[in-house]
């Protein structure tokens, strides 16, 4: 086995697992402000709000986990290229990635909830979540779930294209 190559998977999986752990974390703060909860607010009693966090982190989750095989890609390809401390290079690129599909999984977040807004005039979502509402809840979650199931490729094309990629030349006869 190499062990360049073994320490290379090391650190990828460990700074891939802090990031996430990360992001997760300011989701959630993120998600606590917006909603302008209490953390106790969180709890067994309110099912709305907690089945409405967990769709948007797993649509966070499932956002990113496209993001990682290209930061893969990207780091083998910095391997092979690389003159000086690869560690920097992998962590410049996979936070930024990181950080970019965090900001678009926002975006998208934010644009699902204003259209089961638009869709639902004359609901109050945020205070039939606070009542505990669980339609409202899983109507939510299902809709930026699914939303964030079509446009994940188109994440991951863009954020390909703030990683390095290999030069190919052409030769023409």
């Amino acid at each position: 086995m190499n062990t360049d190559v073994f320490y290379l998977a090391l650190s990828q999986l460990i700074l891939s697992i802090v990031l996430s752990i990360v992001i997760f974390f300011i989701s959630y703060k993120i998600l606590i402000r917006i909603f302008r909860l209490k953390e106790a607010d969180i709890n067994d009693s309110n099912l709305a709000f907690s089945i409405l966090f967990s769709g948007i982190i797993f649509s966070t989750g499932y956002l990113l986990s496209g993001i990682i095989p290209s930061i893969i890609g990207a780091i083998e390809m910095l391997q092979a290229h690389a003159k000086e401390n690869l560690f920097v290079e992998i962590l410049k690129y996979s936070s930024l990635s990181l950080f970019v599909g965090f900001l678009l999984a926002g975006i998208i977040h934010f644009s699902g909830f204003m259209l089961t807004k638009s869709l639902t005039k004359h609901v109050n979502e945020v205070g039939e979540l606070r009542k505990n509402n669980l339609a409202v809840a899983i109507l939510l979650a299902t809709i930026l779930i699914s939303i964030t199931i079509i446009a994940r490729d188109s994440l991951v094309f863009l954020i390909e294209l703030f990683l390095p990629q290999p030069t190919v030349i052409e030769y023409t006869s």
